[in-house]
């Protein structure tokens, strides 16, 4: 995985614990999305904490995608190459 991939394909990267995805996503360049998926409430804010990314949905998929008045887009290097987007883009943030 060393480019963003668009299409039909879910890369599965395993990990022994939240510390190493955590180290996992923050080793490479901000993802344009995080979807997080666990009961556990906790682990999910830590996830939003302690990475950064264009979009973080927790246990979904479908509203990063179905509400079109967020902004899509990276952040860091991702966003400032972007002409679409603005410079001053937040982050988009859903938690069900």
């Amino acid at each position: 995985m060393q480019e963003e991939i668009f299409g039909p394909v879910l890369p599965i990267v395993p990990v022994k614990n939240v510390d190493e995805a955590i180290n996992f996503i923050n080793e490479r360049e901000k993802p344009l999305a995080l979807y997080v998926f666990s009961h556990n409430h906790k682990l999910i804010k830590r996830m939003i904490d302690e990475t950064s990314s264009g979009g973080v949905t927790g246990n979904d998929v479908i509203m990063h995608f179905m509400l079109n008045s967020f902004p899509f887009g990276g952040v860091g290097i991702l966003l400032k190459n972007d002409p679409v987007q603005p410079h001053s883009a937040s982050t988009e943030l859903f938690l069900f």
